[in-house]
């Protein structure tokens, strides 16, 4: 039984589980920027660590070229939505640690919610190719991670825009004409928005996944502020967490902004990996025996003239971590 628990966890999450920015031989570290030739697997180093080829995955949904380039060939955004936005080739920041950073930003003014999908990435580079688009309100809802049905389940998780932190603001000081006839209502108007980033196996089944929501008084009102962030993590193998944190509130001249950051790491997800596709498996996950880490790390920020900004951090390390691609969704409106 647990054999088989242990397989159906692999085949829906089709590859162990990592930190969001995958690791980058050491010898890289420092070297990695932006590129405008090629740089060699190890970036030069005595002995780099091996770079999977093209025919050593075996894990579907997952290409790896001769150039070191990894595809993820089953994204949601076209499969599911059509969505056939831009493709753009991303620069990642290489860490203290080795491991490689893409920090993102976003803002909006209008409905509809921003997606972005890592559909390429290149641990020798540190570079990424994303797919962006928008999708509907209804195409996100089915992109919605289920409750957490772990044992330990990742809290909060309240259902409502009344949220699980909450605090009473002042009305702005002085007069705030965006719109003067939302400053003439007679009841405080609110906005709310959402920034969520997951962490996505070969089979876009999600592995782990952090949204931060917030809502607060538009156009100079006083009223209140609600946030909640929600966590998820894979039902099955063995998981680590640092605890989802409570939300908090930072004040800026212009609005309000609330987020949190979460770290996930996983024990099982390479071995039974290695023990299912054996020496392939091995390099499909890049020669490593690192414990997988996921780490989550989003803000959202709400402006009384009624904009909303999304910033991330996410990353991604250890075995087999760069079988799984990063996803991303903002705008307005809640979500977990």
């Amino acid at each position: 039984m647990v054999t088989l628990a242990l397989s159906a966890s692999l085949l829906a999450v089709g590859g162990p589980v990592g930190m969001a920015h995958a690791a980058v031989p050491s010898g890289c570290t420092g070297l990695v920027g932006k590129f405008s030739g090629t740089v060699s697997p190890g970036c030069g180093t005595p002995t780099p660590t091996p770079t999977p080829t093209a025919s050593s995955t075996g894990v579907p949904g997952v290409d790896i070229g001769a150039d070191g380039w990894i595809t993820y060939s089953d994204d949601d955004a076209t499969s599911k939505f059509g969505v056939t936005g831009t493709v753009s080739t991303v620069d990642g920041t290489v860490q203290s640690d080795g491991t490689c950073q893409f920090d993102g930003s976003v803002s909006s003014s209008s409905s509809g919610t921003a997606y972005e999908q890592e559909v390429g990435y290149n641990p020798t580079t540190c570079q990424e190719r994303i797919r962006t688009g928008t999708i509907s309100a209804s195409q996100e809802a089915s992109l919605v991670s289920p409750a957490d049905t772990n044992a330990t389940p990742e809290t909060p998780q309240a259902d409502s825009t009344a949220g699980d932190t909450g605090a009473t603001v002042d009305p702005a000081s002085g007069p705030f004409s965006d719109t003067g006839a939302a400053d003439a209502a007679s009841s405080t108007p609110y906005s709310n928005a959402h920034t969520k980033t997951a962490w996505i196996d070969p089979v876009n089944v999600t592995i782990t996944s952090l949204t931060t929501n917030l809502r607060w008084p538009l156009y100079g009102h006083g009223g209140s502020l609600s946030a909640r962030n929600n966590a998820y993590k894979f039902k099955y193998d063995g998981w680590w967490t640092s605890g989802t944190p409570k939300p908090t509130f930072s004040t800026q001249s212009d609005g309000w902004g609330t987020g949190g950051a979460e770290t996930f790491k996983n024990t099982d997800f390479e071995k039974i990996v290695i023990a299912l596709l054996g020496p392939s498996g091995w390099a499909a996950c890049g020669f490593s025996t690192d414990t997988a880490v996921f780490k989550h790390n989003v803000h959202v920020y709400g402006k009384r003239n009624g904009n909303e900004v999304s910033t991330w951090h996410d990353t991604k390390a250890g075995g087999c971590s760069n079988l799984v691609h990063h996803r991303r969704s903002t705008g307005f409106g809640w979500t977990s």
